[in-house]
């Protein structure tokens, strides 16, 4: 038997084979990697955008031919319409555009998805990644891959072709208007507008831009109305107005007094008003310019006004009679607002307001207009003088202020001149201030010795309370009811016995009295200059009762303080002047006592409390002083 032959040849060729499979592996891999190196910054192929092939371009290279190819960008048409007009605008002239960067980068990332876009993951994913990236690769060189182009519109571009066209269809409405030439009366009424509503239209047009497609867009145009819609009622109203004949008539005391308002001045007062309606728009309705109107009745009110005067009386004590110095007179006035009022009823009267005393009647072919006139009678009335029963001296008061200063005696008699006539009503409350008024320059005082604080000096009417305190023991003997006193801050000499004067201070502190008698009062001031006596007199009719004053009460008596010695450089030396003397402080009380007829008793007490008060000197510097 012989030996079989060994079987190395097979195993030969098993080797071959893989060392074959080995070297073409090997190919593969140096052919891919090659292939990638090659398209490592650039597209791969197979990728277009909108038809323009990409492969082989790098980034920048494909936007550049994306830009090249689709600029002007050469979409469709979009059409703008209003009515029988339109507006074809291309993609450009509404500011259409690719972006030609953000299309190459998308065109850039095909097969760069898996192992190409991510280093960092594992073995196994990055095997995963690299078949995808290497799937989409051929896909894109096998069968291709196109991306649509990414659409960007200019807003601001956009917003300026609609205001262009804006301009051609915007139409600003047309006002009602209503003019007067002399007494002719013409309007025309107003015409609404049209305007684009350029938001809402850009609303409209941007999903087709987006889109990339054309079409007709409709513009959203809005209707303006004017702000004067319908003059035809103002035209109408205005007419009826300019054709009446009107005349204000006013009844006074002095008989009938007419005042024509012819067509000129109603033209005048001529006013249009817009009054909104329920749809939004304005009518201009006629109406009356009334400060015109006021202006007119006040011219009439200074024709026909006269103020009302008292009747300036005295008293002739020798007769008991009232003598008229100067008659009083009965006054009357126009009501401004209630003539306005009536006239404005007149000519509007289907807009008059409630009646506030005026009225109209036709008389023939003119209007007539009541102006309603306020007659005022005066307080004291010279044809009434036996109802008021000034017939005898009711109380008098006196006092006395011979050695006064020149200054001080000027100012009693222009107090005391103040009084002249004053009458007081029944129930009325007689004020010092309301009959002297001011003290003061310009009420004709002048400077003299005044109290103020705690010191006697120089100002403006000194002596007025002299006066004040004379009208006092008047009031005080008459028994009137005292509303209103106050003493002096001391004990002054010029007002006798303390307790019975009356100090003012206009207008902070007053003198007051009631006149409770039931009839007027007339007071009547008589000053002797010579004797220096002031005494007022009040006359009337003297009530039941009878006025008695107790012996004054004084108490809390203080001695006046050391004299005060000031240095006054206006002086010469060894010269000393004395501004204040001295005087006790006290308490004093007085007691009046008023008895009736019918057996009633009234007390009053009037409380005074006089601070003590110092001798002030004044001296030249380098006098020796006590």
């Amino acid at each position: 038997m012989g030996d079989n032959p060994p079987s190395r040849p097979r195993s030969n060729i098993w080797v071959f084979f893989l060392l074959a499979i080995g070297v073409l592996m090997l190919a593969g891999v140096a052919t891919l990697t090659l292939h990638e190196l090659r398209y490592g910054d650039r597209v791969y192929e197979g990728v277009e955008v909108a038809g323009i092939p990409l492969g082989g371009l790098t980034i920048d290279e494909a936007a550049d031919a994306i830009r090249d190819e689709l600029t002007p960008f050469p979409g469709e048409t979009i059409t703008l319409r209003h009515g029988d007009r339109t507006w074809s605008l291309s993609p450009s002239d509404l500011g259409v555009s690719v972006d030609a960067q953000a299309l190459a980068a998308e065109a850039f990332a095909v097969g760069r998805q898996g192992a190409l876009a991510d280093t960092g993951t594992s073995v196994l994913a990055s095997l995963q990644g690299l078949r995808e990236d290497l799937t989409a690769q051929w896909y894109a060189m096998d069968a291709g891959v196109s991306f649509p182009p990414i659409i960007r519109f200019d807003q601001n571009h956009l917003t300026l072709i609609l205001k262009q066209v804006a301009q051609e269809v915007d139409l600003p409405p047309r006002e009602g208007t209503l003019s007067i030439s002399g007494l002719e009366v013409s309007g025309a009424s107003g015409e609404p507008g049209r305007m684009v509503d350029q938001a809402k239209t850009r609303a409209a047009i941007a999903p087709l831009l987006e889109a990339g497609t054309g079409g007709t867009v409709d513009l959203v145009v809005e209707e303006r109305l004017p702000a004067v819609m319908s003059v035809d009622a103002a035209i109408v109203e205005a007419r009826a107005l300019l054709g009446k004949s009107l005349v204000l008539v006013a009844e006074g005391q002095d008989g009938t007094q007419r005042f024509a308002i012819d067509p000129a001045t109603l033209r005048s007062w001529l006013a249009l008003i817009p009054v909104p309606r329920q749809d939004g728009a304005v009518e201009l309705k006629a109406s009356l310019d009334e400060e015109r109107v006021r202006t007119f009745v006040e011219q009439a009110a200074k024709q026909l006004n006269r103020p009302a005067y008292d009747a300036t009386l005295d008293f002739d004590a020798s007769t008991n009679q009232v003598v008229v110095l100067q008659p009083s007179q009965t006054g009357q006035s126009l009501d401004v607002e209630a003539s306005v009022a009536a006239i404005r009823a007149a000519v509007l009267p289907d807009r008059a307001q409630p009646s506030t005393g005026g009225g109209s009647a036709a008389l023939g072919a003119t209007q007539v207009i009541t102006a309603p006139i306020t007659i005022m009678h005066p307080k004291v009335d010279s044809n009434k003088i036996a109802e008021m029963g000034i017939v005898e001296q009711v109380s008098e008061g006196t006092t006395y202020f011979k050695g006064s200063a020149r200054e001080r005696v000027q100012n009693i008699v222009n107090a005391a001149g103040k009084f002249k006539g004053t009458v007081i009503s029944p129930g009325e409350e007689f004020s010092f201030y309301k009959a002297v008024g001011d003290v003061s320059a310009a009420n004709g005082f002048v400077d003299s010795l005044i109290i103020r604080g705690d010191r006697t000096e120089t100002g403006v009417g000194g002596g007025v309370c002299q006066v004040s305190t004379t009208v006092f023991r008047a009031a005080f003997w008459g028994g009137f009811p005292i509303v209103e006193r106050y003493p002096h801050s001391y004990v002054v000499s010029w007002y006798g016995e303390p307790g019975y004067d009356a100090s003012i201070f206009t207008p902070s502190a007053d003198f007051r009295f009631l006149n409770d008698t039931g009839h007027y009062l007339l007071v009547k001031p008589e000053v002797d200059t010579k004797q220096g006596r002031i005494t007022f007199h009040i006359y009337g009719t003297k009530p039941d009762r009878v006025v008695e004053a107790e012996k004054s009460v004084i108490t809390n008596k203080q001695p006046a303080p050391q004299p005060l010695y000031q240095e006054d450089a206006s002086l010469p030396a060894g010269k000393i002047k004395q501004v204040d003397w001295a005087k006790d402080g006290m308490d004093v009380m007085v007691k009046r006592i008023i008895k009736y007829a019918d057996g009633r008793v009234k007390e009053n007490k009037f409380v005074s409390k006089y601070r003590p008060w110092q001798a002030v000197y004044l001296y030249g510097p380098g006098t020796k002083v006590p």
